[in-house]
């Protein structure tokens, strides 16, 4: 357990009015932790452990399989599964084959489930319309009919973010260019090609940009990414993964402009946390972008294709002034404030007491 999914059940603990205890296993070796986690954790509970009011599990757990490793005593402990992510619509690399067996593991977890999270409408859309699909093509008895039932009464419940930890920054200094922010995870899924790619671009018209680089990688970065890094050195301010709160904010805060260049995104939380330090977001116009983006940064903050992107970020070059004026980074922040874990803890702790209610 780690990054956006750890910050989002401690946020929770921390603001919740029940007593939570979090459980969870090494951010790493996610297909191990698919088949294994299950076993991992009903091992760890005493047989004589007293029951709890209710288990919420992430889509990591396979909760049909935990339920064969809990205490007999837990039978009738009520299910929550919380949707981060699902696997049968997550992007896999070029030229490697889907292995459907994965969402699959989802799919009976929402059948297990007394209530099913998902962190967005986007996402309980997709899912639900991919997991039909896979239904269909396979032979009967298939539990397509019991699928849809559970997700006709799906909840849509963002992660949020913790907004009092973030504080307003000023953007990138007076006279000095444009400062970019990626601070999305180095990996194939949020497409750093293409938000290099057009930066790149920015740098072949002459117009002057810098760019914070924040994402985590838990690979090797490939050779595309790399010979662009290369290529963009001169005008990289900072790059790295901040491991320290504070100080991954305050870096936030020296930043004009947030971009997104994601083929695959539920939620957006390294966006929401730019938003917070006031920066003004250019997020593609699909994924979830357009549901967490507040009305009045659409028209300004979602683009088209990636000819566009480069097309705005050039406005921007040509005066980033125009988005550094306090006013309007207070604004772009409260854009935000919907999607505060204030309000995300209170909506889950109504579901949990609705769910222990109904169950009981």
């Amino acid at each position: 357990m780690g990054g956006s999914h750890a910050g989002f059940l401690n946020a929770w603990q921390r603001g919740s009015c029940h007593d939570i205890q979090i459980e969870g296993l090494a951010a790493r070796h996610w297909k191990w932790r698919m088949s294994a986690g299950a076993w991992e954790f009903g091992r760890r509970i005493p047989r004589d452990a007293p029951a709890p009011d209710l288990i919420f599990a992430t889509d990591y757990v396979d909760l049909s399989q935990l339920a064969g490793f809990l205490p007999a005593s837990w039978s009738r402990v009520p299910r929550v599964l919380y949707m981060h992510e699902n696997q049968l619509t997550y992007p896999v690399h070029q030229g490697v084959a889907a292995d459907t067996s994965w969402g699959f593991k989802n799919i009976m977890s929402c059948i297990v489930a007394q209530r099913v999270i998902f962190n967005s409408d986007f996402h309980r859309r997709e899912f639900t319309a991919a997991a039909d699909d896979l239904l269909r093509t396979l032979p009967r008895p298939n539990p397509r009919a019991e699928l849809a039932d559970r997700l006709a009464q799906a909840l849509i419940v963002g992660p949020g973010i913790d907004r009092d930890r973030i504080p307003l920054g000023p953007g990138g200094p007076a006279r000095s260019p444009l400062r970019v922010l990626f601070n999305h995870r180095w990996e194939h899924d949020k497409d750093p090609v293409a938000f290099l790619t057009a930066i790149a671009a920015l740098r072949r018209a002459e117009l002057p940009v810098e760019v914070v680089a924040l994402g985590q990688s838990f690979s090797q970065v490939d050779q595309p990414t790399t010979a662009l890094l290369e290529e963009l050195s001169d005008c990289i301010r900072q790059r790295g993964f901040i491991d320290d709160p504070k100080a991954y904010h305050h870096s936030l805060g020296t930043c004009d402009v947030v971009v997104s260049t994601a083929r695959h995104e539920f939620y957006g939380i390294s966006i929401l946390e730019a938003l917070s330090a006031g920066c003004t977001p250019l997020v593609p116009d699909r994924l979830a972008y357009p549901e967490i983006l507040p009305p009045e940064l659409h028209a300004g903050g979602l683009y088209g294709d990636d000819a566009d992107l480069i097309r705005r970020l050039t406005r921007l070059a040509q005066d980033p002034g125009s988005i550094r004026g306090p006013e309007w980074r207070r604004a772009v922040r409260e854009g935000g404030c919907s999607h505060g874990i204030d309000r995300t803890a209170s909506e889950l702790d109504r579901i949990v007491s609705e769910v222990t209610a109904t169950q009981s």
